[in-house]
């Protein structure tokens, strides 16, 4: 078997592998989650605890995930260490600009977003930045 996937899959680290598979369920269960929290939210009948409960699962499963990524970052090692924590610290200062930015803008009337769009776009903010600045040092330690 050497297809891309298995030379991608061979090619990484212990620890990153370990992690691969130890986020999977609760990747999974995440996305199960929200989707269960997408139809709860639409269900009028729903009372107000079951309305509350729909909404906080999925944050249980993505704890669940960040207990999973706080113990591959115990495992792995120093360089691999310092790339994660520098794409953290980078996106991290990248969503904060992008937080001030989208504040200021919404406060001078420029931008009329809703609340859950806004938080929609600084999501995507962390998650691109993280992976876009994971990359390239990755490619800078290589």
């Amino acid at each position: 078997m050497t297809g891309p996937v298995h030379r991608y899959w061979t090619g990484l680290s212990p620890a990153l592998r370990r992690y691969y598979r130890a986020s999977m369920l609760p990747g999974v269960l995440f996305l199960a989650l929200t989707f269960a929290h997408e139809g709860a939210a639409r269900h009028p009948g729903l009372t107000p605890v079951a309305r509350t409960a729909f909404a906080l699962a999925p944050v249980l499963a993505l704890a669940w995930l960040f207990v999973a990524y706080l113990r591959f970052l115990r495992e792995c090692d120093e360089l691999e260490r310092r790339i994660e924590l520098d794409a953290l610290a980078w996106a991290a200062g990248i969503t904060l600009h992008g937080v001030l930015a989208c504040l200021f803008l919404l406060d001078a009337r420029v931008l009329a977003w809703p609340a859950p769009r806004a938080m929609a776009v600084l999501g995507v903010l962390l998650l691109g930045s993280y992976a876009v600045i994971r990359s390239l040092l990755h490619r800078r330690y290589q």
